[in-house]
């Protein structure tokens, strides 16, 4: 990168960003889980969300996030529910299965992932490492240090 300005950083960054997206959707392809499905089983795995926070989260419609509910309980990976405060207030928890799903789904993610970057340099190992730190801030939100 020649110019570091943060719109040009922005350009760069959310073209990548795009193609290891559809990178890990390609490779996840053939899984019995798809890609948007492990990411709600994701955000599962700290306990049951109401399905407002899961489609606010994901950034989709209620009804797209419906629709991923429903193949998730048809598959036996999630379970809905009603929050105990209020019963018109629709849950959705892990089961099992999904948390078995979703750890399979994320090894054969990470698995990949690792064998392309063994491939790469020691040195661009190396900057992708040092990189992890101010992508995970930037994702945040966080302020840095300096």
């Amino acid at each position: 990168m020649t110019d570091e300005t943060p719109a040009v950083l922005a350009g760069e960054v959310n073209g990548l960003m795009r193609d290891m997206v559809l990178m890990l959707r390609r490779v996840g392809a053939e899984q019995p889980v798809t890609a948007p499905q492990l990411s709600v089983l994701g955000s599962l795995l700290t306990g049951p969300r109401r399905m407002s926070d899961l489609a606010e989260e994901h950034g989709v419609r209620m009804p797209t996030m419906t629709v991923q509910v429903n193949r998730l309980e048809r598959d036996g990976l999630a379970v809905r529910g009603r929050d105990g405060s209020d019963a018109r207030v629709v849950t959705v928890a892990l089961t099992d299965e999904g948390r078995e799903a979703l750890s399979a789904g994320r090894a054969h993610r990470i698995d990949y992932l690792a064998e392309r970057l063994a491939r790469l340099s020691p040195h661009d190992r190396a900057a992708i490492a040092a990189a992890v730190p101010a992508l995970s801030r930037m994702i945040k939100g966080a302020p840095t240090d300096e």
